[in-house]
C-alpha cells in the first residue's frame, strides 16, 4: 500500500485491514499446526494412507450436509410461521 493510499483510510478502514491481516496470520497458523499433525501422525503410523490423515469432503458427503441445512431451514420457517406479523400503520 502507497502512503498515499495509506493517510486516505478511515480509522474504521484502517481496523478492518489490520483485522483481515490477522485473521489470515492465525489462518496461515493453524494450517502449519494441520500439517505438523499430519506429519506426526504419519512419523508414527506403520503403513500411513491418505485417507488416514486428510479426508477430502465428496459429493455425497456435500449433499448430505446441504439435505441437513434444508431441513433445519424447514424447521426454523415452521416455528417462524407460527407468528403473525402486521404491518402498523
Amino acid at each position: 500500500m502507497e502512503p498515499t493510499q495509506f493517510y486516505r483510510l478511515t480509522p474504521r478502514e484502517f481496523q478492518i485491514l489490520l483485522s483481515a491481516q490477522r485473521d489470515r496470520m492465525h489462518d496461515d497458523f493453524e494450517r502449519a499446526a494441520r500439517i505438523a499433525l499430519m506429519h506426526e501422525q504419519a512419523a508414527r503410523a506403520k503403513k500411513p494412507k491418505l485417507s488416514d490423515l486428510y479426508q477430502r469432503p465428496t459429493a455425497t458427503h456435500n449433499d448430505e450436509m446441504l439435505a441437513e441445512k434444508a431441513r433445519e431451514a424447514e424447521h426454523a420457517q415452521e416455528w417462524l410461521d407460527q407468528y403473525v406479523f402486521e404491518a402498523r400503520e
